[in-house]
């Protein structure tokens, strides 16, 4: 019955998952959704995970953001580069400040953080009225 309820449990979690990512990108990706409605035990931990890291701590969930907005422009994530940026506004961080995180960005990945990783960033900074 506890592998049940867990089930239960990581399927309410992968559900509320998908509605906020809904609320804050205006669309689910169609591989979240995939796999929130095929693996919610592996989306469940990942959220809680996210929740736990990114939440008040030594450092601020806006500096977390930005870490997390940093790290998404190395990686070449769009989807997380949006998420991002829009949680590191969400935490009170300025377009200067998101600008800074892009700039440091491309200084550590060379021309892809200047020419085309960054795209996702400046479409919801225009989206937001920003830029």
């Amino acid at each position: 019955m506890a592998v049940k309820s867990m089930s239960a449990a990581a399927k309410r979690v992968a559900e509320e998952f998908k509605k906020m990512v809904k609320e804050k990108l205006g669309m689910v990706p169609p591989h979240i959704e995939a796999l929130c409605d095929n693996v919610p035990g592996v989306v469940a931990p990942f959220v809680r995970m996210y929740g736990a890291a990114m939440g008040p701590g030594a450092l601020d969930p806006k500096t977390k953001e930005l870490i997390g907005l940093a790290l998404a422009v190395a990686l070449g994530c769009k989807h997380c580069m949006t998420w991002h940026t829009i949680m590191a506004l969400e935490h009170g961080a300025t377009k200067e400040e998101i600008f800074e995180v892009l700039g440091v960005a491309a200084v550590m990945t060379g021309g892809p953080g200047i020419v085309t990783w960054s795209e996702p960033v400046i479409e919801v900074l225009k989206a937001k009225g920003l830029i």
